[in-house]
């Protein structure tokens, strides 16, 4: 399940970092670069990629536009930083990251209309897994589309993550500061180890979320098709907390490229490297 900023506390002033909003020419000509689709206003939605290896990573920024936007910052700081680190891909890593799943939110700033889209939707209502009708955050109703799936953005999400297979995936939220793994009916994958682990190297608590009922959730849609998904909500509603997030990607690289090696010869330093990825205070 997942936790949000409420709506009616959301403030309308800038934050106090510049939100890059990713360009049509990639100004890293070094590592792939696509869009997965378009949002309804025709910005694309950029993904990119690092390594090629057997298992699959998928990280998400701004599915809640400019009311979450220090997650999109996170997730441009992730991308500079493992194009800069190459070797931050570990073995056997495909690694993707989609900064902003809500372009159209994104440019209307922290506000209730930045954290839908253009067609006034909430996009972490719009998704499969016990959708909805009538949606809310906290008291406040949110449309959730007319069926799941009706915008363009969750639509082009599905596709993607259909056609990568992936083997975990984060959303990045804020600002309720936990992990919170996706769930549907008795499917609950990655609930006994991926939550653990992500709270052992983020320092995030993992939570149940029991404030409101949510529906039509991306992490939800995502365990009911056997995938391991969490949303991991940052404390702040303004910084990116680039070090607590950085050390839980590399965790969960971890989780996949130590069993990649399982059977063959053991690897002590990436052994040794992996225990490193513990967040203390």
């Amino acid at each position: 399940m997942i936790a949000e900023t409420p709506a009616e506390t959301l403030p309308s002033t800038s934050l106090p970092f510049p939100t890059l909003i990713l360009p049509t020419a990639t100004p890293y000509p070094d590592i792939p670069q696509f869009s997965i689709g378009t949002s309804w206003e025709e910005r694309d939605i950029w993904a990119w990629q690092f390594g090629d290896g057997f298992y699959t990573l998928v990280l998400v920024g701004g599915i809640h536009g400019g009311a979450e936007a220090n997650t999109v910052r996170l997730s441009e700081l992730l991308v500079s930083h493992f194009r800069e680190n190459p070797n931050d891909v570990l073995p056997g890593i495909r690694l993707f990251i989609i900064p902003v799943a809500n372009p159209d939110g994104l440019v209307r700033g922290r506000s209730l209309s930045g954290r839908l889209n253009a067609h006034e939707v909430d996009l972490n209502r719009n998704w499969g897994c016990e959708w909805s009708d009538t949606a809310y955050v906290r008291d406040t109703p949110v449309s959730p589309g007319p069926r799941p799936f009706s915008e363009l953005e969750t639509m082009a999400l599905r596709t993607f993550f259909l056609s990568v297979s992936p083997d975990a995936v984060l959303f990045y939220h804020s600002a309720a500061g936990g992990i919170f793994m996706g769930e549907c009916g008795d499917m609950a994958p990655g609930v006994d180890w991926m939550g653990p682990l992500l709270e052992d190297a983020t320092g995030y608590p993992v939570r149940k979320f029991t404030a409101y009922e949510v529906s039509g959730d991306a992490t939800n849609w995502l365990a009911e098709r056997n995938v391991p998904a969490a949303v991991v909500e940052l404390y702040s509603a303004e910084q990116p907390e680039f070090e607590h997030n950085l050390n839980g990607v590399m965790a969960l690289q971890c989780h996949f490229a130590l069993d990649s090696i399982t059977g063959a010869q053991p690897d002590p330093v990436l052994q040794q490297r992996c225990d490193s990825y513990m967040w203390r205070d």
